[in-house]
């Protein structure tokens, strides 16, 4: 299946949503007025609008040191990889990643690849991870050496952006997020969040630590940043007008 990566949007086509995918996960939907949107898909449970998403927590027996059962050589499109104690259902990390964690020496490669999709692993199991890059590894990877870990596409089962954050801010719901649907979220320009707090017009607001999928003022280098406050300030448990600023 080929999809287009930018898609030049019309008004109202951000709030389309559709129990089968329609686009590669990740697409980009650009509006005149500066607006971007990014193709996602729910994490499974109905998220309301105008709320932060963000990445799932990475699954612990699979995001690092993994054992490669067998060595990849370059130009191979598959590589043999044996899961910590955790099953991975198939296509789990389709238009996610693969990436080298540990290489046994400064030769080795230290390289990322696109997922093109696998088979179901059990938990402990072996199979084969199969890579979207038409000329394959770039980089011979030694088996029971080199080990790789496993990160799904930022935009496959996003979640409410919890208080406390387990993964990345990937964007805001423009309109309520059927479970398990494909849809889009906002990543720039004018849009409306749910406000923790009294945020000042033109302060920078990043994900709250007190209500999940609001924004709240942030000071701090150190804390996440998603846009400023724009038209007026925010009244504490409102909707209001943030700008985004490119979260993706």
């Amino acid at each position: 299946m080929s999809f287009p990566t930018t898609i030049s949007g019309k008004y109202g086509w951000e709030k389309v949503e559709t129990s089968s995918q329609k686009h590669a996960l990740g697409t980009e939907m650009v509006f005149i007025d500066g607006r971007r949107f990014r193709y996602c898909e729910n994490g499974g449970t109905a998220i309301g609008e105008g709320l932060l998403v963000a990445t799932e927590a990475v699954v612990g027996n699979h995001d690092e040191d993994l054992v490669v059962a067998s060595s990849g050589s370059v130009g191979d499109t598959a590589l043999s990889v044996t899961l910590g104690g955790t099953a991975a259902a198939k296509d789990l990390y389709k238009d996610g990643y693969l990436f080298i964690n540990i290489p046994v020496s400064s030769t080795s490669p230290h390289e990322l690849y696109k997922i093109k999709g696998h088979a179901a692993i059990g938990s402990g199991g072996t199979g084969n991870i199969n890579i979207d890059e038409e000329d394959g590894l770039h980089t011979a990877i030694t088996a029971g050496t080199d080990t790789v870990g496993l990160i799904k596409s930022p935009y496959k089962d996003v979640i409410v952006c919890p208080a406390t954050l387990t993964g990345t801010v990937v964007g805001v719901t423009i309109n309520n997020f059927t479970a398990d649907y494909f849809g889009w979220v906002q990543v720039a320009g004018p849009s409306v969040c749910k406000i923790d707090g009294t945020a000042g017009v033109g302060l920078v607001v990043g994900p709250s630590s007190n209500h999940a999928g609001q924004v709240l003022v942030v000071g701090a280098d150190t804390t996440h940043q998603v846009g400023r406050m724009w038209g007026k300030a925010g009244v504490d448990n409102e909707f209001h007008t943030v700008f985004l600023q490119n979260l993706a």
